[in-house]
């Protein structure tokens, strides 16, 4: 912008001196022009109403949609010639809308293009949550199989007393203290986590199994009749050929908790 302000300058300054000169005729007119068409010169390249601007940025635009539609990965210089171009806020409702695009065209190249490109741009925990949204959208598009992923309790499994409320929750073995799924129950006959379960988006049952990790399930109870709460610690592997899974709870696994 800088540069562009130098070049009017250097521009202006044989207008200048012709008005500047004793001989010179119709000043007046000679200025009024020159101050016309150089304001001219600046909204059109300067201002937000840019004309050419805004046809570079539709023109480049229209080159990744042509990129999106081939399903091809954007080339880096079409990405940073945009974030040139915008604020910052502009940038990440861009990269949303572009992201959304290619999922729901299930051009899953270019979505991972723009995923991996963005994700310097949300930084607030609440970008972030929409950031791993977006994430979250695009693994279930690459792998639908995963997108109910769920750990069932069996019905079957044995329960030491009748319950009043319960709480399960789901670790990685060795993993961040975040649970991937978390849920309040009160009916043993009815305990499935879910993806939908966890606290953040894509940290969440789905990973795990794509990962192939192993899981350790926390349940706490507290008895209805005797107010008496017990719990437990079991390791669970997930098998990654199957998106759901199905857990007997022994009546040896209890451990009744001191009050």
């Amino acid at each position: 912008m800088v540069i562009f302000y130098l070049l009017i300058l250097f521009a202006a300054l044989p207008i200048i001196a012709y008005l500047l000169s004793q001989k010179t005729n119709n000043k007046g007119l000679i200025f009024g022009a020159t101050v016309i068409v150089l304001s001219f010169c600046l909204i059109i390249f300067t201002s937000k109403f840019a004309i050419l601007g805004n046809l570079n940025k539709q023109t480049l635009t229209n080159k990744i949609l042509d990129e999106v539609y081939l399903d091809s990965n954007i080339p880096k210089d079409y990405l940073i010639n945009i974030e040139k171009s915008l604020n910052e806020d502009e940038i990440k409702t861009w990269m949303i809308s572009l992201i959304s695009k290619s999922i729901d065209l299930n051009k899953l190249n270019s979505a991972e293009s723009f995923i991996v490109y963005s994700e310097k741009f949300f930084v607030s925990n609440e970008e972030k949550i929409i950031f791993y949204s977006l994430y979250t959208s695009l693994r279930d598009a690459k792998f639908p199989k995963f997108r109910n992923a769920s750990l069932i309790i069996d019905k079957g499994s044995y329960f030491p007393c009748v319950l009043n409320t319960g709480l399960a929750n789901l670790f990685i073995l060795n993993g961040p203290d975040i649970p991937i799924a978390k849920i309040e129950f009160q009916n043993t006959n009815d305990i499935r986590l879910r993806n939908e379960n966890s606290i953040i988006p894509g940290f969440d049952l789905a990973s795990a199994y794509l990962n192939n990790e192993s899981l350790e399930m926390e349940i706490e109870i507290n008895c209805k009749n005797s107010f008496e709460v017990f719990s437990l610690k079991s390791l669970i592997i997930l098998n990654e050929n199957n998106a759901m899974s199905v857990y007997k709870i022994n009546s040896n696994e209890w451990s009744k908790k001191s009050q």
